[in-house]
């Protein structure tokens, strides 16, 4: 067995059930010896003035993660409620790390959040508020930013950490199914990565990367996105190698997280190939 990660510890966001491609990364961290810190949404001590429905939705989504932690990571992995729109959220979860003399490794942000996308329609980008465009650009952008502040600000990044995001090519192009909104946001994103690949290497030799992957709609994300059968369909048949599959995504992103392998500020592409096409 590969045990590339074997000592290191990485925290992986964006776990939602079964299908979440942040759960076949989890896994193939795992398999290489990594100990994993998973984070899921749930209700924490910072939420207010919820409503019921409110409660019951977070309450079921994190049982819903922790269920898919425990059942296909094991009982030994640690888990915890984390809400990225709220700052003394994530500073809990950095405390509570602090707390357990942890040291991390790699991060891998899975986590974006798209208001704009509602049963299976995209808005055209003319009719998106300024709500839903903050909103879109708060947890699918900012997110990574606060989250690498929170765990740097306490120290818990070791001496040349790796982080990776998860992007996609609607961030730099008009792909074949309606992206709109969320491609503004996860081009904010990219942007994001190299400027913190630029800082924090100086400082620290962190390594900052994102990768694009194929259209994917095998998650609870993918399945709610406009047009993405037929997208991964078209992807699939004009890709050089066909589409990637999660298992080649979750190769690459442990190959990223891998102890001094001097690659930071990339877009890397995990997709059979698609991005070449003019």
């Amino acid at each position: 067995m590969n045990q590339t990660l074997k000592g290191r510890t990485v925290i992986i966001t964006g776990i939602t059930d079964a299908s979440s491609l942040a759960l076949v990364i989890a896994k193939e961290c795992k398999d290489q010896g990594a100990k994993l810190i998973c984070t899921g949404l749930g209700k924490t001590p910072f939420h207010k003035n919820l409503s019921e429905n409110s409660i019951n939705f977070l309450d079921r989504t994190y049982s819903d993660f922790q269920n898919t932690v425990k059942k296909e990571l094991g009982d030994d992995v640690v888990t915890f409620p984390l809400d990225v729109t709220i700052q003394e959220s994530i500073d809990s979860f950095a405390d509570f790390l602090k707390e357990k003399k942890e040291s991390v490794h790699s991060l891998l942000h899975s986590i974006a959040m798209d208001k704009t996308i509602r049963q299976g329609k995209v808005k055209p980008i003319m009719s998106v508020t300024r709500e839903e465009f903050m909103d879109a650009m708060n947890v699918s952008s900012f997110s990574l930013l606060a989250i690498v502040q929170s765990l740097y600000n306490r120290e818990l990044l070791v001496k040349g950490a790796s982080i990776v995001a998860l992007s996609y090519l609607g961030a730099e192009k008009v792909v074949v199914h309606p992206y709109k909104n969320i491609g503004v946001a996860k081009a904010a994103l990219e942007r994001l990565v190299k400027e913190m690949a630029m800082e924090l290497g100086k400082e620290k030799e962190f390594q900052v990367n994102a990768i694009r992957f194929s259209p994917y709609r095998a998650s609870k994300a993918g399945s709610a996105i406009e047009g993405l059968e037929e997208a991964e369909i078209h992807c699939n048949e004009s890709s050089p190698l066909g589409n990637a599959k999660a298992k080649d995504l979750a190769e690459e992103v442990c190959y990223l997280f891998r102890p001094s392998n001097r690659i930071t500020g990339e877009i890397r592409h995990v997709d059979g190939g698609y991005h070449i096409r003019g």
